[in-house]
């Protein structure tokens, strides 16, 4: 029997060390791992050359912005930026125009990438209008559900029917995936860009630390009165990360870090302005501090992006006006593996973080991990020194203030679901394998 395709020379990431050797892969699935000698033949073969071999990247945290806003962002173009940057598999948020909030609405999303997805992409919603709506949304698949501090039930303003919301969301066994910080924050922002202070000044005060770190003491208490889970998207703040710390061993806790809060700070807000504008905001050296810490000591599990794509004009323009979030999916591997080989993190530490975590936490089956019967998720990382350039990004937002930003790991080779989409600095015209994925409550058939 002559299979589909070997990976040879591999220094590949097995669960939590590294080890030499190679991947079979027959379809869409890892069928042996092991020695070159004990492998199967193969009908193709790649040679990675002794470079790095990982599972395929899950970002739990994206925004393509269909289905209204296409001209910042599209599910397919979307996509192809994360396939470029390495990421196999991303979940894709709810604040769309208009709002993902119904299964009806998910399902407009799931058909728009029948055939056409680069990667596997799955959804959260909104909090319902209905609560009944809840039971019937965990069993269309999504992932969670999404609150904003702009939304209606949002901390203080109306507290029991959050509560009675967070108990129907617990039943399910889904997360609550909250955005930390005062629910009023929209309105303190628009009152302090009137006054004397200066704009970027004053959009920190808005956003600030304390009240992010309140914001997710308040939920764990709401979370706790249910025994729902809750992830706590975006750590930032040192005070945020002390709240985690404290309750660290609460089971239905989770939370993450983007790697442009790792790496930036209000240094750099202020140098580039509105192209670093993003919510919450970059932060002290002393809160970056605590988020490397927080990695390090196990505190914090996961990385994601919030890959936040704009247009140009509402990126290059004043500071008030301009929209909030930064480009992540093609900067992820690159800096963070960058982080990883200047010491900021072990490379054993890192991985996890982006692959096993986030499918353990969202239940995403068979993905996450180089294992036998697994999906053939796989990035091959090539070691390069490198600057990246935001022009060619694959994603229609192609500004970032990493422009420049000097890298040493661009991901060489992409299979995703088996089939080689990405080689070198080829992307395949034929890179449409990516599938809807569901959580695996789907099974539950919640009433």
């Amino acid at each position: 029997m002559t299979i589909d395709l070997n990976i040879v020379n591999g220094n590949l990431f097995l669960g939590s060390e590294f080890r030499q050797g190679g991947i079979s892969i027959e379809g869409e699935r890892i069928i042996k791992i092991g020695k070159e000698p004990s492998l199967p033949k193969a009908s193709h073969k790649i040679d990675a050359k002794g470079a790095i071999v990982i599972p395929g990247i899950i970002d739990i945290h994206v925004h393509f912005r269909d289905l209204q806003q296409k001209y910042k962002e599209t599910l397919v173009s979307g996509s192809i930026s994360a396939l470029a940057g390495g990421i196999t598999t991303v979940l894709d948020m709810p604040n769309n125009k208009p709002p993902t909030d119904s299964i009806s609405r998910i399902q407009e999303k799931e058909a728009l990438i029948q055939n056409k997805a680069a990667v596997n992409i799955g959804f959260y919603s909104l909090f319902p209008k209905d609560n009944s709506e809840i039971a019937k949304l965990a069993n269309e698949g999504v992932f969670g559900f999404k609150i904003y501090p702009a939304d209606n039930y949002y901390p203080p303003k109306d507290n029991d029917s959050l509560n009675r919301a967070m108990k129907e969301i617990a039943r399910t066994k889904l997360p609550v995936i909250i955005h930390p910080d005062n629910g009023f924050a929209g309105e303190t922002e628009k009152q302090l860009f009137a006054t004397d202070l200066p704009p970027i000044d004053a959009f920190i005060k808005a956003h600030n630390q304390l009240e992010e770190a309140k914001a997710l003491e308040t939920f764990i208490d709401l979370s706790n009165k249910v025994d729902g889970k809750l992830h706590c998207a975006h750590v930032t703040a040192k005070e945020t990360v002390e709240i985690i710390t404290k309750n660290k061993d609460l089971q239905m806790l989770s939370s993450e870090v983007c790697p442009h809060h790792l790496s930036l700070g209000v240094k750099e807000l202020h140098k580039f302005k509105s192209q670093a504008k993003c919510l919450p905001p970059l932060r002290t050296k002393q809160d970056q501090d605590a988020l490397w810490q927080a990695l390090n000591d196990d505190v914090i599990n996961i990385i994601s992006t919030d890959h936040a794509p704009h247009s140009y004009e509402e990126k290059h323009c004043e500071f008030e006006v301009a929209a909030s979030g930064i480009h992540g999916l093609e900067t992820l591997v690159p800096i963070m593996f960058t982080h990883a080989l200047r010491g900021m993190i072990s490379f054993e530490k890192l991985i996890p973080k982006m692959t096993t975590n986030p499918a353990k936490l969202m239940g995403i089956e068979h993905r996450g991990e180089l294992l036998e019967g697994n999906f053939a998720d796989i990035v091959i990382l090539k070691k390069k020194k490198y600057q990246i350039v935001s022009a060619q990004f694959e994603s229609k937002a192609k500004w970032s203030p990493f422009d420049g930003y000097a890298i040493n790991f661009l991901p060489d080779y992409v299979l995703v679901n088996g089939y080689l989409a990405k080689e070198e600095e080829y992307i395949s015209s034929k890179a449409t394998s990516g599938k809807a994925i569901k959580n695996s409550n789907e099974k539950l058939n919640i009433e």
